[in-house]
């Protein structure tokens, strides 16, 4: 709701929303440089480490808290809290997202979602790809790991060095695909779930990704040397 004409919506104006989550803490220079875009930053619990090795300011911190150390809750008293009991069945992270939505996201950068315990990075990839049903833009981050949803419509220029391995993950069903610009190109492929006929794809020129239908995972493995 406006306070009147010409007044801009604070909720509204917040379009790109980071969400910090509970991975190792490391000092991501793709991470950082994506948070540039985020107009509130919100930490899901154990997210706020992230926060403090990145060197940002954090907007919303949410969660349980189990993760929060009794130093970090002195360090940031002044950050508005949402708090929640230990027994519960939404993830931390989905409180965060929900979080997210309710003020305004239209565009998620997940970080700190990547190369720590496997439940954790699996149900980061299936929210994600949620999140992409029900149309918000979601990139992923964690350690040398990114990734990107894409559904029905979408197409992704990937700006990655000739030789970076990436690959394709349908997430429900049967994806249709198109990859240009790479080492294996595809048209109208049929990418099903539980295959991978996507996996281990190299950059060659600007790789291009066209889904035609369902939604896919984007991959970047960041850590692969690129070859030759």
């Amino acid at each position: 709701m406006s306070d009147g004409p010409g007044t801009a919506d604070p909720v509204a104006a917040r379009r790109v929303v980071a969400v910090l989550a509970g991975g190792p803490a490391q000092a991501d220079a793709r991470l950082r440089s994506a948070l540039r875009e985020a107009d509130l930053i919100v930490a899901a619990d154990g997210g706020m480490a992230l926060a403090e090795v990145l060197g940002v300011h954090v907007d919303l911190w949410v969660g349980d808290f189990d993760s929060a150390t009794p130093e970090q809750r002195r360090r940031h008293a002044d950050v508005p809290r949402l708090e929640y009991p230990r027994d519960k069945d939404e993830l931390d992270l989905e409180l965060a997202i929900a979080a997210a939505r309710e003020r305004g996201a239209v565009s998620l950068i997940l970080g700190g979602v990547f190369d720590g315990r496997l439940d954790q990075t699996l149900a980061a990839l299936l929210i994600a790809a949620r999140q992409r049903q029900e149309g918000l833009a979601v990139r992923l981050y964690g350690g040398s790991h990114e990734a990107r949803m894409l559904s029905a419509g979408d197409e992704a220029a990937l700006a990655l060095p000739p030789g970076t391995l990436f690959s394709l993950l349908s997430m429900n069903g049967e994806a249709r695909v198109d990859v240009r610009g790479a080492r294996f190109p595809l048209e109208d492929a049929a990418l099903r779930f539980g295959v991978g006929l996507g996996l281990s794809n190299r950059a060659a020129d600007r790789p291009t990704v066209t889904v035609r239908s369902g939604t896919v995972a984007v991959l970047v493995e960041w850590a692969v040397e690129a070859a030759p």
